[in-house]
């Protein structure tokens, strides 16, 4: 066996690695905690661990790597920037300093949505598919997009970061990373919450409903709004005829700006909650939108889209990707 491509995909609360014959098969993952305390050294110590651990005495074989990792981030340095998403907040991260100390090859460095987009794009285009986008509603929203078979990557590898397109100019809602006003912010598992609280805080949630009483005792999640939601809580249908409206519009917003042929959506709050999406929100994104809905999927490759899409990337080579030490 040669020619092996070695690729992580590093989530804020987990991460993956994995080995990939020369014909981009997957012969061997592992996965681990990331680290949430003294990050800046303990996540790259992290990663150069699992990577020695699904490499085993084939170390020796690997011709590249590509890496995936939560954002922002400086893809020329091999650099998380401040992620907002990972427990101890502002901190840079320089992901790759220790496994690029030990495995002299060339590293690709991508934006897990950009990765999974193409990961999930390497698939389509057997069907002919040339313009795809990819979207994540989970904790938080994020996004990729393959144009005329290109990814979109951006000067540092933060292109496409739906998650904070402007979906309320008031700015009633502020984000994680800080903004105000964005996508994610709105209609994220992890804000849906706090969304409902700030309305009950304003008068817009009414008294004497099940989800104003979750709130007042601090137990309500994305899952228990959901569950309130089906049940027909009164301030839980006024609370979801917001968020169908968010992420309809978000949705829209996406498909007007990249005009893609297949749409691949995932993600927890989605793929958990199928019928509130295919009943209420993707009716309600036409009247958002100035071109046709294209049809959309659920992801081929599923958690490990990232993952496939790092390996991809290092086997392409692909242009605004590469590491360059020293940078």
């Amino acid at each position: 066996m040669g020619g092996l491509i070695l690729a992580a995909d590093v989530g804020a609360t987990n991460m993956r690695a994995g080995l990939f014959n020369e014909r981009l098969e997957l012969v061997k993952l592992s996965t681990a905690a990331t680290p949430q305390t003294n990050v800046s050294a303990a996540v790259p110590m992290a990663l150069l661990k699992l990577a020695r651990e699904v490499s085993g005495d084939m170390w020796g074989m690997i011709e590249r790597c590509g890496v995936a990792s939560i954002g922002p981030l400086d893809s020329g340095r091999g650099v998380i920037l401040k992620a907002p998403n990972i427990a101890e907040k502002g901190v840079e991260i320089p992901l790759l300093s220790m496994l690029m100390e030990e495995l002299e090859v060339e590293f690709y460095h991508l934006n897990d949505c950009n990765a999974a987009a193409y990961g999930e794009w390497m698939v389509a285009r057997e069907n002919g598919v040339r313009n795809l986008v990819y979207i994540t509603i989970s904790s938080g929203i994020g996004g990729g997009a393959v144009d005329n078979g290109h990814l979109i990557l951006g000067r540092r590898g933060n292109g496409v970061e739906i998650g904070h397109i402007i979906i309320d100019p008031s700015g009633y809602m502020q984000c994680g990373c800080g903004g105000y006003g964005h996508w994610e912010g709105y209609a994220s598992g992890a804000n849906i919450p706090r969304l409902a609280e700030k309305l009950l805080r304003d008068g817009q949630i009414p008294d004497g409903t099940l989800l104003a009483e979750s709130i007042r005792k601090g137990a309500l999640d994305a899952k228990r709004a959901f569950a309130l939601y089906y049940a027909g809580d009164r301030g839980a249908l006024g609370l979801f005829e917001r968020l169908r409206d968010y992420l309809a519009a978000g949705l829209a917003g996406v498909i007007n700006v990249f005009e893609p042929e297949t749409l691949v959506l995932g993600g927890a709050i989605f793929l958990n909650n199928r019928d509130f999406f295919e009943r209420e929100v993707f009716p309600a994104i036409d009247r958002y939108l100035l071109l046709e809905r294209p049809p959309i999927i659920e992801p081929v490759r599923g958690d490990l889209a990232p993952l496939y899409g790092a390996a991809y990337a290092a086997r392409d080579r692909i242009e605004g990707a590469l590491v360059e030490p020293g940078r």
